[in-house]
């Protein structure tokens, strides 16, 4: 569930909003019939942002402040020798201050750092500085740097009721750092843009699965070796004319731990995106392809339990999607996923999602 509410005043420069929400879950799982595990989980989240707008139409600042609390709460449903049984909760309030300017359409600059002061782990500082600066020739330069730090899971810190899986409650939160710079460049009056970003990012602390001697049994720790990761996303996008927008991007992705390529992590990524509008603009039609390239994951098929590695083979989704304003306030809408019902796995021996179709 969620609640929402917001105020604007100063002439829609300054916009209050104040939210509360609400997840409460509750897994079992049956294997033969008969309950195996279960667990019941809930998160409580409330949020207010304030958000000021100054300046004129060259110049332009918006100044952010932000607060959130947020209490998550789990406990394991059935009862086991290996997992913890009781209930659990991890409370964390965050403080976000951010500043942003753009001058005209040709500079933008920006920062923001958040403070998160948690009941479980060590408190943290995150941060994010970014500009881009376009030149009269329609070429913009960009650059970014920036830290997040990723908490480890429950079922992480304290287990799982087969057995074949220990948590661990000494485990740290995962920590990156990463930037990238990138340039675009406008043609045909603004109608056509093609652009590249060159990005590279490290990950520390990262959460893996080990298999300890003497029993040999999983359990999560924290990885002494950092993890890299770079790329290049290029992208192209086109209204060659007012009916229609043609969207193009790929990505290449080189991701290593300690000089061995990581899982679920393939080298190339694309899209396609083709959206016709009728003459008056109340129907749509989007017809999206998404490429994903080969990939590799830890197959758990050794009667030791000690994983080995299994090749994911490439393909192909296409998705298309449909909408009409039917009056100011009332819109339809349908689409269709995996229109060709395509069998991929994004996870060893997990059938991805069928042909699907949804509409309202």
């Amino acid at each position: 569930g969620l609640v929402k509410g917001e105020l604007s005043s100063l002439g829609g420069r300054w916009t209050n909003s104040l939210s509360g929400q609400i997840a409460d879950t509750t897994r079992r799982n049956f294997s033969s019939d008969s309950l195996s595990s279960g667990d019941h989980g809930a998160r409580y989240k409330g949020s207010f942002v304030s958000s000021l707008r100054l300046g004129d139409d060259h110049v332009r600042h918006q100044l952010t402040a932000a607060a959130d609390i947020e209490r998550e709460e789990f406990r394991n449903t059935v009862a086991g020798p290996f997992a913890f049984g009781g209930k659990r909760h991890i409370d964390n309030e965050g403080l976000v201050a951010q500043y942003q300017l753009n001058v005209d359409d040709s500079l933008a600059l920006g920062g923001s750092i958040r403070h998160d002061f948690n009941s479980k782990f060590e408190d943290a500082t995150t941060y994010r500085v970014q500009g881009g600066y376009r030149f009269t020739t329609g070429t913009r330069v960009h650059a970014a740097w920036g830290t997040a730090v990723k908490e480890p899971g429950f079922y992480e810190l304290y287990g799982y009721v087969d057995g074949r899986y220990i948590g661990n409650p000494d485990l740290k939160p995962e920590e990156s750092k990463g930037w990238e710079v990138g340039v675009d460049q406008r043609f045909a009056h603004g109608r056509a843009t093609i652009g590249a970003t060159y990005f590279k990012s490290r990950l520390t602390d990262e959460i893996i699965t080990a298999y300890p001697a003497p029993d040999f049994v999983a359990t999560s720790i924290n990885s002494d070796t950092k993890s890299h990761r770079e790329g290049v996303e290029v992208f192209a996008s086109a209204n060659p004319i007012d009916l229609l927008r043609i969207d193009l991007a790929y990505t290449y992705l080189d991701a290593d731990e300690n000089g061995v390529a990581e899982v679920r992590r393939p080298h190339s990524i694309g899209s396609l995106n083709v959206t016709a509008f009728s003459p008056d603009k109340r129907l749509s039609g989007t017809l999206t392809a998404r490429y994903n390239g080969k990939m590799t994951d830890l197959a758990y098929t050794d009667p030791s339990y000690v994983p080995v590695r299994a090749r994911l083979q490439e393909y192909v989704l296409v998705n298309l999607a449909v909408d009409y304003q039917l009056t100011d306030h009332v819109a339809l809408y349908a689409r269709a996923e995996n229109l060709f019902d395509e069998k991929y796995e994004e996870l060893f021996s997990t059938v991805g999602s069928p042909a699907a179709a949804y509409g309202g």
